[in-house]
Formats: C-alpha cells, structure tokens, sequence
C-alpha cells in the first residue's frame, strides 16, 4: 500500500494535485486529504501536477522500488518559489504518517 499525504492548508492553493502512477491519474488530492493505492511490487513511478495545468510535464517525481507488504508513506507539499511554485514528494515513517493522518480526511477513487 502506497499512501499519498496532503496536509497543507492555508498557504498552500486551494486546487488540488493530480496523481499520477507509472504516468497514469490515479487521482486528485486536495488539501487536508489523503488517498491508498495498492500497488504491486517493482518499480514505480509516482508524479504530481497542479490541477488545471495543461502540460503533460509533472511538477515532481519519484521513483520508488515497492517490496510486497510493505506500507509507504509519501507526503505531497507545495512550496512558494520567487518564479516557479513546486510540488514536492517526500518518503515519511509510519509515527510521522500517524500524526497527520488523524486529522485528515481520505479521499477515495
């Protein structure tokens, strides 16, 4: 299982991100959500981009090697840039996960 964290709140935007998995949308975050995605083990690669955004280019990526039974934890942040906003992915433990998601709502696909 792959969960995919969005805690910011009022300093991030108001739109979601869209999710992508080995390039294919597997959903939509909004702030304050969280969404599970069983995912086989091998290889993934997971990607993000502004909602609304035409470009095929995703804003972050991460390559990730999913051992079978194991639970992952990847927390989505958006950060202000001087030219460019970014979108950032970043692997948490499970105690860190934890904290956050008993105040956040899932979002199901």
């Amino acid at each position: 299982k792959v969960y995919f964290i969005r805690s910011d709140g009022f300093q991030a935007p108001a739109a979601g991100f869209n999710l992508f998995i080995d390039q294919k949308p597997v959903g939509h975050l909004n702030n304050k959500r969280y969404m599970v995605h069983n995912v086989t083990p091998g290889s993934h690669h997971f990607s993000s981009q502004f909602s609304g955004k035409k470009s095929k280019e995703k804003a972050e990526k991460l390559e990730q090697q999913i051992e079978a039974g194991k639970t992952y934890y990847i927390k989505l942040s958006f950060q202000h840039g001087l030219f460019k906003n970014k979108l950032h992915f970043k692997q948490i433990d499970e105690k860190e996960a934890n904290k956050m998601l008993a105040s956040l709502r899932e979002t199901k696909y």
